[in-house]
């Protein structure tokens, strides 16, 4: 897995190598890289685990959970409709971290806009969101 990590960031440098200046110490800028990169599978990883165990009590409930399962299945697709009906920058940047589990610098770096951008699109696409949800989950529950 380290080895895989590693190999991500010299990929990814690579690919961004016109973009990317590393204005400090390169052997800093490697090792911070590498440690973001850990962290951002780490996270994938137990959120991966959260999924199966959910999918195992799941199975266990039989069939005194498919109410539930068709009410979450209704909320996620009306939540992808939702989605769709975003801003074209704004659902890209939502999709790019929430889906994709890109942080903001890497949202920022590959689609050459500031942190601060990508703050306020998620900021946007979570009000955007909400207002289209709020009326949407008392029927749905």
């Amino acid at each position: 897995m380290a080895q895989d990590v590693v190999q991500d960031v010299f990929t990814k440098l690579w690919d961004k190598r016109e973009k990317v200046t590393i204005d400090s110490n390169e052997k800093s800028y490697l090792f911070q890289a590498v440690k973001n990169r850990s962290l951002e599978m780490l996270r994938k990883r137990k959120s991966d685990m959260k999924v199966s165990t959910a999918d195992f009590n799941d199975i266990n409930l039989g069939n005194s959970g498919i109410e539930e399962e068709a009410k979450n299945y209704m909320l996620k697709e009306f939540l992808y409709k939702s989605i769709r009906q975003l801003p074209p920058k704004c659902q890209k940047i939502f999709v790019m971290n929430k889906v994709n589990g890109l942080t903001y610098n890497e949202i920022a770096l590959d689609l050459d806009i500031s942190v601060k951008t990508v703050e306020n699109q998620i900021g946007k696409a979570y009000r955007k969101l909400r207002e289209l949800m709020e009326g949407r989950l008392s029927e749905i529950r």
